[in-house]
This record gives structure tokens, C-alpha cells and sequence, in this order.
């Protein structure tokens, strides 16, 4: 008896040290997918812009003609030069946001892009691939239909880190087909009268 006592301690100390640990994962993993600061799901365009230059990110192209938008990111994030945030057409709601990072024949990139997102995110959700040959897929599936992923195809080991809205990504993709057929079609009628 004195011996089982004696490892209550230790046991109870074990049981709380994993359900805090769990409690940590649990509460990184349940947080609201965010940029500097500012929640994504259902972010406006004008909200998202204003919280990036607040964050002294500069614009390359910040134009509601085109679905995305686009930021030098140089310093901001290790190894990033440009990040892409993408909208619905309809109401310019978040869809995605997409860091570059270029590398030339570095095979390591994506191992240590990974490692990082899992600092934030934990485990990745599934992860697929050689990080020494072949394209590399890791995904984090998130609360509200939300998904972090880091890829990187091959031979070119560019490697990028994808916060998406997964419904206003598919949205906002189909919204692109239908504007390119449209202007397909505009396009075939103007060259109708010359033959």
C-alpha cells in the first residue's frame, strides 16, 4: 500500500501535465485563423487591406478589378517575399491568402515551413510526400470550414503557405471560370464580324 502512495503523486502530476498539454493543443488549434491580427473568416477586402498596411506591408497590386490582391512581405515572414490575398467577386469576402516562398534546389524549404506552421497549428492533419524528392502536400484542417496547407511541387522546391476559406475559395474559383467563359464568349463575338 505505501508503495502505490507513493506514485499518487506522480500519477495525479502525469494525468494533469497530459490534460493541460491537450487543453494548450486544443486551444491553439480552435483559435480563429488570422493576419497580423485581423480574423479571416468573413474579413472584407477594405478590412483585410487596412489591418495589412497597418502591419507595414507593402502593395504591389491592390485593385478591386482582379479577385486578388498582392504585397511585397519581404522581412515580415523568414523566407516569404510575397503574400496574395484572394476575395469573392460578389462581396468581396475572404477567400484566401497565399505566402510565396522561392527557393532554387533547396529541398529543405518545406520541411522547415512546416515546422514552423506546426509551432502555431501542431500536427499537421495529414502530410503527404518525400521532403528530399517530390511535390509535398501538409494540411491543418481548422474550425469554420477554414484550412491551413503548405506545398511545394517539383522540380521547382518554391514552397507555399496557404490560409484558405475552403466554401468562398471553391465560390470564388467558380466565379473565375464563369468570368473567363464570359469573356471568351464577348471576345468570339467581336471577331464574329471578321470573317
Amino acid at each position: 500500500m505505501k508503495t502505490s502512495f507513493a506514485f499518487r503523486p506522480f500519477v495525479i502530476a502525469a494525468v494533469l501535465a497530459i490534460v493541460t498539454a491537450f487543453a494548450v493543443h486544443s486551444a491553439r488549434a480552435q483559435a480563429p485563423l488570422s493576419l497580423f491580427g485581423a480574423p479571416l473568416k468573413g474579413a472584407s477586402r477594405d478590412t483585410l487591406r487596412a489591418a495589412l498596411l497597418k502591419a507595414g506591408l507593402t502593395p504591389t497590386r491592390v485593385d478591386n478589378n482582379y479577385f486578388c490582391d498582392q504585397y511585397d512581405v519581404s522581412g515580415k515572414l523568414k523566407g516569404a517575399t510575397q503574400l496574395t490575398v484572394c476575395y469573392t467577386e460578389d462581396d468581396n469576402t475572404f477567400a484566401s491568402a497565399e505566402y510565396t516562398f522561392p527557393a532554387f534546389m533547396d529541398t529543405g524549404l518545406v520541411k522547415r515551413v512546416i515546422d514552423m506552421v506546426q509551432v502555431k497549428y501542431g500536427r499537421p492533419t495529414s502530410l503527404s510526400g518525400n521532403y528530399g524528392l517530390g511535390g509535398v502536400t501538409a494540411k491543418w484542417r481548422q474550425p469554420q470550414g477554414m484550412q491551413v496547407l503548405v506545398t511545394r511541387g517539383w522540380p521547382d522546391t518554391t514552397t507555399y503557405l496557404d490560409l484558405t476559406d475552403v466554401a468562398n475559395d471553391r465560390k470564388m474559383h467558380a466565379q473565375m471560370r464563369a468570368d473567363e467563359a464570359a469573356r471568351q464568349k464577348q471576345q468570339a463575338q467581336s471577331q464574329s464580324k471578321a470573317f
